[in-house]
């Protein structure tokens, strides 16, 4: 009788130490970015900024603020996080961040950046293909900048926060071609807020001047932004030679191809090359 009950504590002991061998993630509550969006519809005011005092303003901010703390834990929490080399147990780390779609981008978000950036497939997959998906990221701007106390962001986030991180790195896979990248990293250009609108124009103008093949590629796209591609080229023109000009317009007549219908008004968007 003794036996099969030696044998069941065993079992007990050993579940139990191979569980608490798993890594543990980062845990955020579930449904926290949709908690936030109900209070930012109850109200048109802007939040006022957390700043880590037990004061409160008024009720209805006290639920934001403590949106804004959790979510600023969960942000050092991922920037602190030690990623396991097995490739299964690196997949583990974001189960507890699943259930928030703000939680589960941004911890995809820091496996990629931890991982020496090997693959950006998961990213990219987590990375919202709708419009109101796009204007998620320039929420989680809105959430960090509020919970960050005195502008201060975690090491791996800083130094403007989570969402512009990922921009950046998404602009990256973009620059590298990389599948779904483009349209992905544009559509986040066209919901952008004011800040976030002239980060990426900064961004846009290097895309220009340094891959005008990717422009060449991607106009099915990018022709959707013409008055913003025209206003930006416009910029560049201020601030550029007219021999560096020229040299863009000359990476895009190489870029384009006979066969490629689209190059006359690519070509006379840009101009000709002297």
């Amino acid at each position: 009788m003794r036996r099969p009950a030696r044998f069941a504590l065993v079992g007990l002991l050993v579940a139990s130490a191979a569980h608490a061998a798993e890594p543990a993630g980062c845990a955020v509550r579930k449904g926290l970015y949709d908690a936030w969006l109900s209070l930012n519809k109850r109200t048109t005011r802007t939040f006022p900024k957390f700043t880590g005092s037990a004061s409160r303003v008024a009720a209805e901010p006290a639920s934001a603020e403590e949106i804004y703390r959790e979510y600023q834990t969960f942000f050092q929490c991922l920037s602190d996080m030690a990623v396991p080399a097995a490739a299964e147990s690196r997949s583990a780390m974001c189960a507890d961040a699943a259930t928030d779609r703000i939680g589960s981008l941004v911890c995809q978000l820091s496996l990629y950046v931890k991982t020496e950036r090997t693959s950006g497939a998961e990213l990219l997959d987590a990375l919202p293909a709708s419009k109101k998906g796009a204007e998620m990221i320039w929420d989680l701007d809105a959430i960090a900048d509020a919970g960050a106390v005195d502008k201060h962001f975690p090491p791996l986030f800083a130094p403007k926060g989570p969402a512009y991180k990922l921009v950046d790195e998404l602009f990256v896979l973009a620059l590298d071609d990389r599948e779904t990248a483009m349209p992905k990293y544009l559509q986040i250009v066209g919901a952008a807020s004011a800040a976030g609108m002239q980060y990426t124009d900064s961004q846009i103008k290097i895309l220009l001047r340094e891959s005008p093949i990717l422009v060449v590629k991607h106009w099915e796209i990018l022709r959707q932004y013409q008055p913003k591609l025209r206003k930006l080229l416009a910029e560049l023109t201020a601030e550029l030679s007219a021999q560096d000009i020229n040299k863009l317009r000359q990476g895009i007549a190489s870029s384009c191809t006979k066969d490629n219908l689209d190059c006359p008004e690519i070509q006379k968007f840009f101009g000709r090359p002297q």
